[in-house]
């Protein structure tokens, strides 16, 4: 019965969208998006056999947009937004609890979110008949969101903006594989260009792992140049740590050379790519 209404949604969104919408598009309401990476280098030498990546071209980012309607390949969605809430439809949906997993099972989903200023709230519901539900409320200087999915487990989230600051901290649990519980702290740091972040998050279970700590640094869109930006990070979970870098330049409208490097346990590997935007 349940999957027989998600049907009755899916053709009633479908239909809405296609007859009044799709019959308007014009050239100025389609964007066709598509990305092509080639490697120049990496540790194996130069222009290695495999030198560029096609599945951006292969799945062309297709983005509609009409009105209240609009429409993706990327990520797959139709969506219809209205003054104070939106409603979804997507190929492939999850649920998870904030940053802390405990997620259901991804499968073609309704979504609803609606904003009614301090209150918020969020809706998932799949065709696997799963479904995750959450809210937050947001007072001055501090926001309070909780969330509940149908594997049982919740949690709960605190949000403390202080510019240039915003502190997070998230605690989740679950009764699956014997229960879980895990908590996350995290602290964003505002530059002029770019964030840095602090965040240590353990997860103890009963299976299969006892206790996953993991603690990491990132530096994200550092401007070194009008045309470069830098990124680094350095990530413990147990007893490996892996150090990134990376460098995006841009040559021209549409035009970036990246320079990535990354040693995990010891193991370097290093890249340069140009990547076209068309």
């Amino acid at each position: 019965m349940k999957k027989g209404i998600i049907g009755i949604v899916v053709l009633a969104l479908v239909a809405l969208v296609c007859v009044p919408t799709f019959a308007a598009v014009t050239h100025e309401t389609v964007d066709w998006k598509a990305t092509l990476d080639w490697t120049i280098f990496d540790e194996t030498g130069l222009m290695p056999a495999a030198s560029y990546t096609t599945a951006d071209l292969v799945v062309v980012d297709l983005l509609l947009s009409v009105g209240a309607w609009s429409a993706s390949s990327a990520g797959a969605y139709i969506k219809y937004t209205a003054e104070m809430a939106t409603v979804g439809l997507y190929a492939s949906k999850s649920y998870a609890i904030f940053d802390l997993g405990h997620d259901i099972t991804a499968a073609q989903g309704v979504t609803l979110a609606a904003d009614i200023a301090p209150l918020s709230v969020d809706l998932v519901y799949t065709a696997g008949q799963e479904y995750g539900v959450g809210g937050a409320y947001t007072a001055d200087l501090l926001s309070v969101g909780a969330k509940y999915n149908s594997t049982g487990a919740y949690g709960v989230q605190l949000v403390y903006p202080a510019a240039p600051i915003t502190l997070t901290g998230q605690y989740a649990t679950t009764p699956l594989l014997g229960g879980s519980t895990g908590y996350l702290v995290k602290g964003v740091y505002a530059l002029t260009s770019g964030t840095i972040t602090l965040q240590y998050k353990s997860i103890t279970a009963a299976l299969p792992v006892p206790t996953t700590t993991t603690i990491s640094a990132t530096l994200a869109g550092f401007a070194i140049t009008d045309t470069t930006k830098l990124g680094a990070s350095v990530t413990s979970v147990g007893a490996s740590t892996t150090i990134t870098g990376t460098s995006a330049t841009t040559l021209g409208e549409g035009v970036t050379l990246t320079l990535d490097i990354a040693s995990t346990a010891g193991v370097l590997t290093y890249s340069g790519k140009i990547g076209v935007a068309l």
